[in-house]
């Protein structure tokens, strides 16, 4: 007899199932998963601290179909300045001074925006000093609404890199606050 013939077929393993999965590929899984998550994070983060600027924009349209309906000027500059606050407020509230005003809340307008500069400290910006206090105040108003559009779409926030002489600006608004507190 030939004994090659009594020789069988060699019997392969099953071949390896996707089930359960590799450690490397747990490991892919984790890192896709965190990778979106961490993504979905920072984007809904950064939509959180933005949300401000929208609703500023959304009034401040509100703000100039009221004016183009029935044209007040001082009643516009009143609720411009007052929009303008209250997003310098939500911008930064922990450093924001809620006391400034004059040309010191105008240049701090500028110095926040430096894409603005100087609109608010010489320019049709000069209008929200004294225009809400006039009876009749004169006014450009289609430049101002430009301008603080602009403001509002490209401000520094809190959460960018704060201009140098902004943080100056403030401190000496701060100084000059608390000598005139101790006079």
């Amino acid at each position: 007899m030939d004994p090659l013939a009594q020789l069988h077929d060699i019997i392969l393993p099953p071949e390896p199932g996707l089930w359960p999965l590799a450690w490397g590929w747990w490991l892919l899984l984790a890192l896709v998963v965190l990778t979106l998550a961490l993504t979905f994070w920072f984007w809904r983060r950064q939509r959180q601290r933005t949300a401000y600027r929208k609703a500023a924009l959304a009034e401040l349209q509100a703000l100039n179909t009221s004016y183009q309906l029935a044209p007040n000027t001082a009643q516009y500059l009143q609720g411009l300045a007052v929009l303008l606050r209250r997003t310098a407020i939500a911008a930064h509230p922990r450093s924001f001074p809620r006391d400034i005003q004059g040309q010191a809340w105008l240049d701090w307008l500028d110095q926040h925006c430096p894409q603005v500069a100087p609109g608010f400290s010489q320019g049709p910006g000069q209008a929200l000093l004294t225009g809400p206090y006039q009876a009749a105040p004169q006014a450009d108003i289609p430049a101002l609404q430009a301008l603080a559009k602009r403001w509002l779409a490209q401000h520094r926030n809190q959460w960018q890199n704060p201009d140098q002489k902004a943080v100056q600006a403030q401190a000496q608004h701060t100084q000059a606050r608390e000598e005139t507190n101790h006079a």
